[in-house]
């Protein structure tokens, strides 16, 4: 008994000092003008299901807050069902754009938001940045927080992989179901 005590009074305390944030970050060349990424990256956001092996469907919703931009959302299916994702921050000159997950996210996550943003190698190479943030809440998102993160570091390896196929090949990667 006394061990069971002290086994759930350590899993208890770590709960409060355990970090239950999530930051991956993942970078790739992509062998296409900064500007051509930016099209399809930024200026199709709502379009990202054309592309994305992660996105079944994708619409444009919400009224305009950024300039050039008809929307401030974009509207998602995945396979875990329906997200609405807010663009917190748009802007073209830049090549960086943030948003959030406002419905949708998982049960266990506080929080959730992105950052893509581009980068200008030189003339004819760009490369992608993808940042992705995560807080969990509850004891399950502290338990699950490790393989939420693997999870997190798949698809953003995905995402940029599936950017960088499509632009450079003109058609979605392999991967992607389009039946």
């Amino acid at each position: 008994m006394y061990i069971l005590t002290l086994l759930l009074a350590i899993i208890f305390g770590l709960y409060f000092v355990m970090d239950k944030k999530i930051h991956v970050k993942k970078e790739l060349a992509i062998d296409k003008k900064v500007e051509d990424v930016w099209e399809v990256m930024g200026n199709q956001f709502a379009q990202v299901h054309v592309w994305s092996t992660n996105f079944k469907d994708s619409k444009p919703g919400g009224s305009s807050k950024f300039s050039g931009l008809a929307y401030s959302e974009r509207i998602t299916e995945t396979e875990r069902g329906k997200t609405v994702q807010e663009l917190d921050s748009f802007d073209a000159k830049t090549h960086t754009l943030a948003y959030h997950i406002s419905s949708g996210a998982p049960r266990i996550a506080k929080h959730a938001s992105a950052i893509w943003s581009l980068r200008s190698d030189d003339a004819n190479t760009a490369t992608v940045v993808l940042e992705f943030n995560m807080e969990t809440k509850g004891f399950l998102g502290f338990l699950m927080t490790p393989l939420i993160k693997m999870g997190i570091r798949k698809s953003a390896t995905e995402i940029a992989e599936d950017l960088k196929y499509y632009l450079e090949n003109g058609l979605p990667h392999h991967r992607k179901d389009n039946g």
